[in-house]
Parts: structure tokens; sequence; C-alpha cells
């Protein structure tokens, strides 16, 4: 298959193309050309410019049989510049693609997305997911990626680790987890198959991980044991609110905070995945290599 990858340089993106690749599919990148190098075309069959406020026609998507969308711009805080960059560019370009006629399009969304959520990501990738779903789509809800890789929500949890005392931020929380390697192998499956999904299918293992559980085992995958103390989420939300006005570098959004106290009560679809063969392992930093249950094999 042809397939294209819109943030195609990002952590998932990264993953996302060596493993299309490696099944002999044809990778079409989508990036802004400023962000490609010779050290991230491995495995790209063609690169081609993107940005998420200026989506590509139909014409530059009708070769493609499926389209996978991840990109997000992340820099922005307010509801206003979400809505109109990532909501508006991502409906954009789900439709320019449906018109095209991409066999199967896959929006990436997130686990933060779900019906009452509190959080602006999780409200703004609904809105595409309900687009997506409209189009005759797939919407697929990540859990926190986690692996070698260290990218995304889990790198920063990392980072918080490596400080002398760490402050945990929704201790009686939980969050559902999905390794790299099993969240490559259900993406391939998924744009291999015919197989409607009209409503967003969850790529986490269905059982939650409590809070401080995570935090515990990414703190001994560097050989290091856990000092933490609860601080209250709102004080952590505040404090990171006030940075964003004066426009501070920061490894955390405020409103990424809502998503680890108030995380989804379930992973949805778990059963319509099965019927694809897809399962996912449980959460484990000591495990690197794919579970029995894991579909296909990478690196």
């Amino acid at each position: 298959m042809r397939v294209g990858i819109t943030g195609a340089n990002g952590y998932v993106g990264t993953i996302l193309r060596a493993a299309f690749a490696e099944e002999g599919h044809e990778v079409i990148g989508f990036a802004r050309s400023n962000r490609v190098t010779s050290e991230s075309a491995a495995g790209v069959a063609e690169w081609r410019p993107y940005e998420i406020k200026r989506p590509p026609s139909g014409a530059a998507l009708s070769d493609l049989d499926v389209l996978i969308h991840g990109a997000w711009d992340l820099t922005l805080v307010s509801a206003g510049e979400v809505w109109g960059v990532n909501v508006s560019g991502s409906q954009h370009l789900l439709r320019n693609a449906a018109d095209a006629g991409v066999r199967r399009v896959i929006f990436i969304s997130s686990m933060s997305a779900y019906k009452g959520t509190r959080q602006l990501y999780g409200q703004a990738k609904l809105a595409c997911e309900r687009t997506a779903s409209g189009l005759g789509g797939v919407s697929t809800r990540l859990g926190l990626v986690y692996g070698p890789g260290w990218g995304g929500m889990a790198g920063a949890l990392r980072k918080l680790t490596n400080l002398p005392m760490t402050p945990l931020i929704g201790a009686r929380s939980h969050q559902f987890t999905v390794h790299e390697v099993d969240m490559a192998a259900a993406m391939v499956r998924i744009a291999e198959s015919d197989m409607p999904l009209p409503e967003p299918v969850g790529l986490a293992h269905p059982k939650p991980v409590p809070f401080r559980r995570l935090m515990q085992e990414i703190a001994a995958s560097q050989g290091r044991t856990l000092r933490a103390a609860p601080v209250p989420w709102q004080i952590v939300s505040g404090v990171l609110k006030a940075a964003e006005a004066l426009h501070v570098p920061l490894p955390f959004r405020s409103d990424s905070i809502l998503g680890l106290v108030h995380p989804a009560a379930e992973v949805p679809g778990v059963e319509q995945l099965k019927q694809l063969g897809i399962e996912f392992r449980s959460f484990s930093l000591g495990r690197d290599r794919p579970s029995s249950g894991t579909l296909r094999r990478y690196p």
C-alpha cells in the first residue's frame, strides 16, 4: 500500500514510518520542509510539504491507499487557536482525503477524548473524531505510549522522576498504556483491514495502571527509587497557566494536567479490535520484547 502519514517526524509518526516500511508498504511522509533531514528520511519513499493550518488538496492525496493523520500543534494553548488551527486543519484534511477516494483514513486521537472530558485537547480530538466518523474514517484513541523511544507524555513523566523529589499529580488517578511495538502493530493491522470501525477504538491495554505505580516503574527503569510527594493538581495547573501567559517554554501544558487527573474510565472498542486479532500487553517496563499476543515483530 501507499501509506501517507502526517506528523511523520514526531514520536508516534517515526514509529509508524518504520513499522509500515518493514511490512513492505510505501511510506509517504507529510511534514514541514524544514523538519526533514537526511537522518529522518530513512524508510520514507517520498516527503511532501505539509502544515496543519494549510492542509494539502485532494490532488496531493489521491494516489494514497491509506492516510494516517497524526499531526497536531501542541504549542497552541488557547481554545481559539486550537480550534482555528488543529481542529479546522484536521477536518479539512480528512474531508480532502475522503473526496480524493483514499481507501482508509485513520485519525490518531487520544484516550483523553471521551464524552464529558474537561480537557481542551480531548474536546478538540472529539470534534475531529466526529468528522472522521461522518466520512467513514477510523479514529484510534492512543493510550500513554511507552517504550525505548521515550517520547510524548511518557518521556515528560520520565524527566519528572529524575528530580530529587517528584511532584505526584493525581496520585489516585490512573492511565491506560500501550507499548510502542503493540501500537504500531495495531495501526498496521487496521490500515490493512477493510473492516468498518464507525466508533472510536482505543489502542491500549484495558486494565488501568495506577499513576503511582506508573511513576514507580518509570523511575525503576532508570535504576532509581521514586521519591515523590503528592501535590494538588490545581496548584500545578495554575503555575503552568501563569508560565504559558508569559510564553515560557514548558515540558507540560496546563491542559495536560487535566488528562492526568481526569482520565477515561475505560478503553473503547476492545471487542472490535479482538475481531482483527489485536490485543495489547499489560504494562511493564521490564519487558521490551513483544508478548505472544503481539501481531508483528519489530526491533
